[in-house]
């Protein structure tokens, strides 16, 4: 699946959710920043980016969402492990696919991926305080899996 974050040109490569610009410079992205390591583990931050995101519904396209839904489910459940939905589940098909097209990706870059997808549509995200303005995030603001709400809201 095309990635709605990353400009042309642009790919994720194996190496555990590095973006390479595609040139021959050698230069390469990380996704790691100061801030990253600053705020603790991988882990916190993704879990940070998901609660993030719901405030961020109105701002992400449909094509978007599928993506952060893909990853998210790759990091919670892991691998893609339910049978297709049927024909008429239109919203559960889309689903299933875009997680399904993520194969035996880690959930580690399912974790890069989904937090520099956050980061893409608010860059002014800052993960070292949460939505209230305080250090630190309220567990009460943390989806699950089973409960995308933010699919639901925008109707996919």
């Amino acid at each position: 699946m095309a990635s709605p974050f990353l400009s042309a040109g642009t790919t994720t490569g194996d190496s555990g959710g590095e973006l390479s610009s595609g040139d021959d410079s050698g230069e390469v992205e990380s996704l790691q920043s100061p801030e990253t390591a600053a705020s603790g583990s991988l882990t916190e931050l993704f879990e940070k980016a998901a609660a993030h995101l719901q405030g961020l519904v109105h701002v992400a396209s449909r094509e978007q969402l599928l993506y952060l839904y893909a990853r998210y489910k790759q990091v919670k459940v892991g691998n893609c492990n339910t049978p297709k939905p049927g024909f008429f589940d239109f919203e559960g098909k889309q689903k299933w696919e875009a997680w399904k097209a993520l194969g035996d990706s880690s959930p580690r870059q399912a974790m890069q991926e989904y937090i520099a997808a956050v980061r893409k549509l608010d860059p002014g995200w800052n993960p070292q305080v949460d939505s209230s303005g305080h250090r630190g995030l309220s567990s009460s603001l943390l989806i699950s899996a089973d409960s995308f709400q933010c699919l639901a809201y925008v109707g996919i």
